[in-house]
């Protein structure tokens, strides 16, 4: 049975309950300033121009952050989502899964 919602879902069992498997992970990318060994992946660019962005952007919002919504005395609204949208774009292409339900 595949399960949608889990990391590592088996197509069949494995062993007895009485025994364990193990999964190793092996991934990610090394930060900018680090040189990164044989097998290692350099954190690219745009991944790291996105971060600075989103960074930016919850200082400059770190009052009102948590509010879905807030008035302004001149009357304008402002609705504050988690990332930023071409924050979202960068990383949808690098996004291996879905976590969508």
């Amino acid at each position: 049975m595949i399960r949608n919602n889990c990391v590592i879902s088996l197509v069949c069992a494995t062993g007895s309950r009485f025994q364990q498997a193990r999964a190793t992970y092996t991934g990610g990318y090394v930060l900018p300033g680090t040189t990164p060994d044989a097998g290692q992946t350099a954190l690219p660019n745009d991944i790291e121009q996105a971060c600075v962005e989103q960074v930016a952007y919850w200082y400059q919002n770190r009052n009102t952050l948590g509010m879905l919504s807030a008035t302004t005395g001149t009357g304008s609204h402002l609705v504050q989502g988690d990332l930023l949208p071409g924050v979202t774009e960068v990383l949808k292409k690098y996004s291996r899964m879905s976590f969508d339900q």
